[in-house]
């Protein structure tokens, strides 16, 4: 009977024991992040009196779960589900001939879009100094898209005609992958209760943008458009 009972007790502390390093290996948390992101578009052939160029730097956000398996101290793999929105802007300028009558406007196209990206990170971390740990960020994103609305807009001397659309998605390719790499430290609060803050560079790998046709001033013109979206991210969040 005594021996069955020690038996009990080993297997339970042993259960214990791995149960709890399991619980040590793995960690999750949510993050919330702000960005700052632009569109560089990539128009390789443009009609003769055509320029395109980005339209600067626009605010976004993100949020999500996130996870990590800890390989060892140092080595950690980092993994979550983001729900992004973004923004980016490109703009032009025309001066060209219709009909041999000259045709002269600026126009700019603004995307707001949501995305569902899960990257896929690994994370260099530094031991413990005093209650912090410093790391680096390398990896990769796969983005799927949900949902896009854009803003068309043509300025023809002092008028301005705006096209709004709440449903663009076929002016938005579905999947979007990206480079990730960035850095920043951990706060421990208690155990494995951490504090977490990071920069992290969102670098677009894939083509974002869809053609829309031809410009409405100029029909016989059908750009080809191209371009990708990075951002940078401000990740603040908290592990368990």
């Amino acid at each position: 009977m005594m021996k069955k009972f020690l038996t009990i007790i080993l297997l339970g502390s042993c259960l214990t024991g791995f149960a709890q390093e399991s619980t040590r290996r793995f960690r999750f948390g949510l993050k919330a992040a702000p960005t700052l992101g632009w569109i560089k578009p990539d128009y390789r052939s443009l009609p003769d009196g055509y320029t395109v160029e980005g339209g600067g730097l626009r605010l976004g956000f993100i949020w999500g779960p996130s996870a990590e398996w800890m390989l060892n101290e140092t080595f950690i793999i980092s993994t979550g589900a983001d729900i992004s929105y973004t923004s980016g802007k490109i703009k032009g300028k025309v001066n060209t001939k219709v009909n041999n009558l000259p045709l002269a406007y600026d126009w700019q196209q603004v995307y707001k879009l949501r995305f569902i990206d899960i990257p896929l990170m690994l994370k260099f971390r530094t031991k413990e100094i005093g209650y912090f740990r410093y790391f680096g960020v390398f990896g990769l994103g796969a983005g799927f898209r949900t949902s896009a609305k854009t803003e068309f807009s043509t300025i023809v001397g002092s008028s301005e005609t705006i096209d709004r659309s709440d449903n663009s998605k076929k002016y938005v390719n579905l999947f979007r992958g990206s480079m990730l790499v960035g850095g920043g430290a951990e706060y421990n609060l208690a155990g494995n209760t951490s504090l977490v803050a990071s920069i992290v560079f969102n670098n677009g790998l894939t083509n974002l943008i869809k053609d829309q046709g031809a410009s409405t001033l100029d029909p016989s013109v059908n750009l080809k458009e191209s371009g990708v979206n990075n951002y940078f991210m401000l990740n603040l969040g908290v592990l368990f």
